[in-house]
This record gives C-alpha cells, structure tokens and sequence, in this order.
C-alpha cells in the first residue's frame, strides 16, 4: 500500500485533479475518434485491434477509479461526476459495439482465407 496512506492520508489526497480532468478529456477525445474511425479501427488486424483495446479500457479504468476516490472524498461535485460517467458509459458502449464489428471482420477474413465454411458446403452438396 501507498506510504502516504499508511500516514492518515486517503487515495484521494494524492490524484492531482488537473490530471485527472485532463484524462478525461483525452477519453472525450478517444470516443471521438471511434466514432470517427469506427469500422477502421474495427477492421484492424486482431493483435493491433486488441492493444488499442486494451489500452482504452486500461484508460477508462483508471478513470473511474479516481473519480471514485475522488468522490469519497468529496473533491467531484454532481455534475462533474455525472459528465465522467456518461463518458465512461459512452466510451463502453462504443468498444462494445466496435468488439461486435471487430468479430465480423475477423469472421470475414477467415472465409476468404479458409473459404466457404463446412456448414455452408453441405448446403451447395
């Protein structure tokens, strides 16, 4: 643990707000982009597709977590609190959205790697 909470101090104490509402802002950004770039990024090739995942949720993780603690603490008003979780909730969605998208593609490249699936060769028999 934090030497600084064994020391009577809270988790809160040490998130530097100015920080903490910059990397909200770049999650603001991140959604944008998606939305931007949605099928691109979703037609990625899967090792590219889940290191910009991965990374996005690592993001918004972290984000909520110190909205909590800062909200523990009293140092996120409501409507402040609100705004992060509807990103957080947008930013959810859309990776969800996008996961649904990736597996179609990755379906799609497989079919023109493999060829017609099994299923779909009894069908032509």
């Amino acid at each position: 643990m934090h030497a600084a909470l064994h020391a009577g101090g809270s988790h809160a104490d040490h998130i530097d707000r100015t920080q903490f509402l910059a990397d909200v802002q770049a999650l603001e950004l991140r959604l944008a982009i998606i939305d931007d770039r949605f099928d691109r990024l979703a037609a990625r090739p899967d090792d590219a597709y889940r290191e910009f995942r991965r990374d996005t949720l690592t993001r918004m993780r972290s984000v909520a977590d110190r909205a909590g603690a800062l909200e523990a603490a009293g140092r996120l008003d409501q409507h402040r609190r609100r705004h992060v979780a509807a990103v957080l909730t947008v930013v959810q969605r859309r990776m969800a959205q996008m996961d649904a998208r990736h597996a179609m593609h990755r379906d799609r490249r497989a079919r023109r790697r493999d060829g017609p699936r099994l299923r779909e060769l009894k069908l032509l028999a």
